[in-house]
Formats: structure tokens, sequence, C-alpha cells
């Protein structure tokens, strides 16, 4: 019950629950229980247990981690080029990001195929697009949208809409699922491999 309660408050959708004291607290309690079985389960060479548990473990620092430290942030930019700057740019970080170009190529038909940003970094211009984010410095910028608005003189001008996030918890939690699986996958394989066969009869040879 407590490695499933463990792996449950692991979950993205559970992470609001780490940011208060009493959840915190109980969180807390379930590490040192993991910790426990752990070392009771090192003492007696139990090593698929050990495995099982430590991954349970790092699932759970790595959704904690997440709670604590995660970040995002919403960029909406226009692609004008005589927008105003704080319609073209944004920080992130402290970081100045620019809009260079935004640009929507199409099918024969005429429907779109795909939407994509350039991106003006201080080391230079970098693309995202659907379905390929870009990583820089610990963030990701996912294109999530476009729409279309009147410009000053009332011309068509686009918006992108961007998401940036940074989440130094990923690579725990993805580890932590990574020696879960493992160990359970070989603590199956184990069970199965134990299991008596039945003996050779007139009836089943």
């Amino acid at each position: 019950m407590m490695s499933a309660v463990a792996v449950l408050l692991a979950f993205p959708a559970m992470h609001f629950l780490l940011q208060t004291v009493w959840w915190r607290t109980l969180i807390g309690c379930f590490l040192g229980g993991l910790l426990l079985i752990v070392c009771r389960a090192a003492f007696k060479k139990r090593w698929l247990s050990v495995g099982f548990h430590l991954g349970m473990m790092f699932v759970l620092i790595g959704g904690w981690i997440t709670a604590d430290y995660a970040k995002e942030q919403h960029l909406i930019l226009t692609d004008c080029t005589y927008a105003p700057h704080e319609f073209r740019q944004c920080l992130v970080e402290g970081d100045r990001v620019m809009l260079h170009a935004f640009e929507i190529p199409t099918y024969p038909n005429g429907m779109p195929q795909q939407y994509r940003s350039h991106l003006i970094f201080p080391e230079g211009v970098r693309t995202v697009e659907v379905n390929a984010p870009l990583r820089r410095k610990g963030w990701t910028y996912y294109q999530m949208s476009y729409d279309c608005v009147a410009g000053f003189y009332g011309e068509s001008v686009y918006r992108t809409m961007l998401v940036a996030r940074k989440d130094p918890g990923v690579a725990v939690t993805f580890c932590g699922y990574l020696v879960l699986t493992l160990s359970a996958l070989a603590l199956a394989i184990r069970e199965t491999l134990r299991r008596p066969r039945p003996p050779l009869t007139e009836e089943n040879v």
C-alpha cells in the first residue's frame, strides 16, 4: 500500500499536493518507510526488492523536486516588424527571447502542414515547431498555437503562442520509472521461472 501511494503521489497531476505542509510531512514519512524497506531488503540480499523500492523513492523525490522547482512561462509574440518591443520579445530567466519570424507551411490544397517560430536568442536564431520542441539551458520551448489579429494599420498579423517549461525533477522521475519497470520485469521473470512444472505422465506426454 505504501508503494502504491508513493507512485500515485509522483504523478504530475498530483504535484499540487506536494506543496502543502501536511502532505510534505506525509510524503516524508513515506520516504522514510521506503528507505527502511530498502535497508532491510539489502540486509537480506533481496536485490530486486531493493531496486523496486529505490525506483519508487526516485519517482517520489522527482515529483517533489518538480513541485518545488518547476517553472512555466507563456510566450505570446507578434510577427510584425514595426510592433513595439514588448509585443515581439520577452525575458525567460534573464535571457531575451525575440521572434525573428513565424511561418505556416501548407499542403498543395492550402491546408496548414506545420507551424513554426524562429526565435532569436543571444547565441543566434533557433527554431521551435509543433512536435519538435526546442531545448535550451534547461528550458523546453513548445509551439502551442497561433492566431491572426489586426495590426496597427488594420492589416492581418500572426501571433505565435509558446510555452517554456523548466523541470529539474524530470530526469530523477524518469530514472525512477526505469528502475521500477526493470525491477518489476525481473521479478516477474524470476517468479515465472520458479513456478514448478507439472510432472510428466502418460496423459500430458
